[in-house]
């Protein structure tokens, strides 16, 4: 038990920490999401309402700790799920609550009345920033899959007649199905299609217009949509082998599992760590992204260029207007061409839910998130 409450303590803890980076990671006018002039962005009304929204995340961080230590009889993985989901609840509430005072002065002032409209940055990737997608990883992910199934082949004939397709927090498994072809490797398919579904998004991610962020030097702008397309490829990787790792493991332990009441240790501790390993990975991926978006906001080479005069002018590019960013998050604007854009929060891109690609993408994912949810309750 001092394991999960070490391994808890570790996710809560590199959370935390992103989320109270997130500010400082974010461009300086756009603070807590909100498009703010360059005049502005040391407004008390914002400085205090980023100083709250930190508070709510420590705040939200220790409510977090407590919940894990009450919930430690239900099993080893109920403190880092309890853990997490108060954290990420708490934090995202407090953040919605605290734009809201920009958001109100920002309309009371005008803050914005008197900024020029202009449209900058680029939806048109010139070759150079088509990132080459991970096929090393994605290759990874393949072989461990299909090792899995061999395993699943192999034991086949050797399966109870019942076999347990879902276990609950502490391991216990409580649903079980008759054994089929469907009940044994219904989850390795899930996997298939997860891993799918990130190879395909990046190859649109190679493809599709990206666009530059806009308030940069068009060189710094090119050197960033770079960096962001490189590690968005790295990430994709990352997460696609972690994932496949874990439908592996995690079906192997199932076939192991002699089919009657008794828990599985090995359910709650691969649960643990895949946690502390996805949160594991988008930390580096921050941090990375921090560090390169730093650089070549410095002029630092990162692929050869120069500032470019006058960048850090007040300029308002229509597609950033508020209205088109759902609580400073998500992103629907059809008349934009650009499938992915800078975040508003914190560094990285996210999708247009406006554009055919992103409403697939948001559809397919949905799809199999349902799919994962239902498959065991339509296998009893």
């Amino acid at each position: 038990m001092t394991a999960v409450l070490l391994s808890t303590f570790a996710v809560t803890t590199l959370i935390a920490a992103i989320l109270l980076m997130l500010p400082a990671m974010s461009r300086t006018t756009l603070p807590l999401g909100v498009l703010v002039p360059r005049g502005r962005v040391a407004d008390p009304v914002v400085v205090a309402a980023i100083r709250r929204f930190r508070v709510v995340v420590v705040v939200s961080y220790v409510v977090a700790l407590v919940a894990a230590v009450l919930v430690i009889p239900v099993g080893p993985a109920a403190p880092a799920l309890v853990a997490t989901l108060v954290l990420l609840v708490g934090s995202i509430g407090g953040y919605l609550l605290s734009r809201r005072s920009i958001q109100a002065a920002k309309r009371a002032g005008g803050w914005l009345d008197d900024v020029p409209v202009r449209i900058s940055g680029s939806v048109t990737p010139d070759s150079g920033a088509r990132s080459r997608p991970a096929f090393g990883w994605f290759a990874a992910a393949l072989v461990l899959l299909l090792a899995a199934g061999a395993v699943g082949v192999a034991l086949y004939d050797s399966l109870p007649a019942s076999i347990a397709v879902h276990w609950d927090a502490s391991g216990q498994p409580d649903r079980f199905a008759a054994k089929t072809v469907a009940s044994v490797f219904g989850p390795l398919l899930i996997a298939f299609g997860v891993l799918a579904l990130m190879v395909g998004i990046a190859f649109v991610v190679r493809a599709v217009p990206w666009r530059r962020g806009g308030g940069e030097a068009p060189e710094v702008a090119e050197r960033i949509a770079a960096l962001q397309a490189e590690l968005t490829q790295s990430l994709l990787g990352w997460m696609a082998f972690v994932v496949s790792a874990a439908f592996a493991v995690l079906s192997v332990i199932g076939w192991l599992h002699d089919g009657s009441n008794q828990p599985s240790a090995g359910i709650g501790i691969v649960t643990v760590a895949l946690l502390v390993v996805i949160f594991v990975v988008i930390g580096l991926y921050a941090i990375r992204l921090v560090s390169g978006t730093r650089a070549a906001r410095a002029a630092v080479p990162v692929g050869g260029g120069a500032t470019a005069p006058g960048a850090g002018r007040d300029a308002v590019d229509p597609r950033d207007d508020d209205r088109h960013w759902k609580g400073g998050l998500i992103y629907v604007n059809s008349a934009d061409p650009a499938l992915f854009v800078p975040k508003r929060f914190g560094v990285g891109v996210t999708i247009n839910l406006g554009h055919p690609g992103g409403i697939a993408i948001g559809v397919v994912t949905l799809l199999l998130l349902v799919a994962a949810l239902t498959l065991p309750a339509l296998l009893r």
